[in-house]
């Protein structure tokens, strides 16, 4: 098994357990209660750290397209994938299996396509560069020169074109969750105020 896919295995199988570890948590903590855990006043707290949460996530990607020409450090975009994972588990926490309205229902698959698509892009791309350092090492084993090297790697760079397929997806996908995120937050001030 390669190390991608060992990567990608380990992170499915994390996040999977993750997720379900938080809806037990939640179905736990909702279990001799009249109100279930996400209706509470902690549950509420829970879906707004949670968005807080998610809310860190953007920044990483609104800097970038700010100062394209800026080198970010490393740092921020491993908070970029940690708050992508822990966000989303407090608003599993705050949600549980309590979907009984269309916009919520919507924002978490929304959401759901979000974190699924981040671990399959960050695949994609470890992939990519690993190829294209793999084949940059053999041709410079062979002797080959820069030109040349560069030259038979512009046809293998077309895989980091599956990357750019991969944002066509994923920030669209997260753009339309903020939204439905907003729509769900002013339906629950709307319909049950501040509680």
């Amino acid at each position: 098994m390669t190390s991608v896919r060992l990567r990608v295995l380990v992170a499915t199988v994390v996040v999977v357990t993750a997720v379900a570890g938080a809806l037990i948590f939640e179905a736990l903590l909702s279990l001799d209660e009249i109100t279930p855990f996400g209706h509470t006043r902690y549950g509420h707290a829970a879906g707004w750290i949670g968005l807080a949460v998610i809310l860190l996530v953007c920044v990483y990607p609104l800097r970038k397209r700010i100062s394209p020409a800026r080198r970010w450090p490393r740092g921020w975009f491993r908070v970029h994938m940690v708050a992508g994972v822990v966000g989303p588990l407090l608003i599993f926490l705050h949600s549980g299996a309590h979907y009984h309205a269309l916009v919520p229902i919507l924002a978490m698959l929304s959401m759901v396509i979000v974190v699924v698509s981040g671990i399959v892009g960050q695949a994609v791309h470890a992939f990519s560069l690993r190829a294209l350092n793999d084949q940059r090492r053999r041709l410079q084993h062979e002797g080959l020169s820069e030109g040349d090297i560069d030259a038979q790697l512009h046809g293998m760079a077309s895989q980091e074109e599956a990357f750019r397929m991969w944002q066509a997806i994923h920030a669209p996908m997260t753009l339309m969750f903020l939204v439905l995120t907003l729509l769900h937050v002013a339906g629950a001030f709307f319909f049950a105020g501040i509680s």
